[in-house]
């Protein structure tokens, strides 16, 4: 069975504009699945709609939508129209990095609404369609930084454990109606993201390519999974020590790594 069969025509991924999001619609492209692009850069999301029409005859949406808006559903429900939603990709989110004494409000609060309320609120929109067809398949992008707290990216780790769990927890409630759920965790990965939250790669980067065959690979087999070996054994080692000392570790890593990066800049 194709994806197409199993999930249906049409898949919603949130911050194609680059990176992981726009490698998913690459590969779902391939698939001759239907999409709608969401994210802000319309130009993005026009360049990359002509592209993958052409490429693989499939229809494309572009909806150029904030989703730190508190009225983005109204919006892109104008965008989705009577469009049966058989793939919800909770793709879109942004970091930042620093101490949290130093970090700017309103852009750690603009972080918790696109990376946890967007995605629960898009959840709770398309999740009781796929409830009544009995199909249907949802994405959380969690990260390797919700398997432990991580200073110096505070609020950005405290978001990835609520993609996390959230995606665990339905991954349970909502098998019993046929859907299947992941929590996807990579680690560092070549994309735009680490640039803009001025972060670090890490010594093993994957690329998006990578992340999104792991992601395809695991969907409606396990709840979660993280990519990459590397990742794994970070995700793993927690298990092995204190939580003060977790913490402590977490913290030494990410000094260092911002330390490099900002040197570098």
């Amino acid at each position: 069975m194709t994806m197409k069969e199993k999930y249906g025509d049409w898949a919603l991924i949130t911050g194609t504009s680059s990176g992981i999001g726009e490698e998913f619609a690459r590969r779902l492209a391939k698939e001759k699945i239907n999409l709608i692009l969401v994210a802000r850069r319309k130009e993005r999301l026009e360049k990359l709609s002509a592209e993958l029409s052409k490429a693989y005859s499939i229809e494309t949406v572009v909806a150029p939508v904030d989703l730190s808006q508190d009225d983005f559903l109204t919006e892109l429900k104008g965008k989705v129209g009577n469009r049966e939603i058989g793939i919800l990709i909770n793709n879109a989110g942004f970091g930042s990095n620093g101490e949290f004494i130093n970090a700017d409000a309103d852009h750690e609060t603009k972080m918790v609404k696109v990376n946890c309320v967007a995605p629960t609120v898009l959840t709770h929109h398309f999740v009781p369609k796929m409830v009544e067809r009995k199909r249907g398949a949802v994405i959380f992008l969690g990260s390797i930084v919700a398997f432990q707290p991580t200073p110096f990216m505070a609020t950005y780790s405290a978001t990835k454990v609520f993609n996390a769990y959230l995606g665990e927890s339905l991954w349970y409630e909502l098998r019993k109606y046929n859907i299947d759920v992941l929590s996807l965790n990579p680690g560092g990965t070549e994309t735009e993201f680490h640039r803009i939250a001025n972060s670090a790669t890490g010594p093993v980067p994957r690329t998006a390519e990578q992340v999104v065959a792991t992601a395809l690979n695991a969907l409606g087999k396990k709840p979660s999974v993280v990519d990459g070996f590397y990742n794994k054994a970070l995700s793993v080692s927690s298990k092995f020590s204190t939580r003060k000392l977790t913490v402590i570790i977490s913290g030494w890593i990410t000094s260092a790594l911002y330390s490099k990066k900002i040197a570098k800049s």
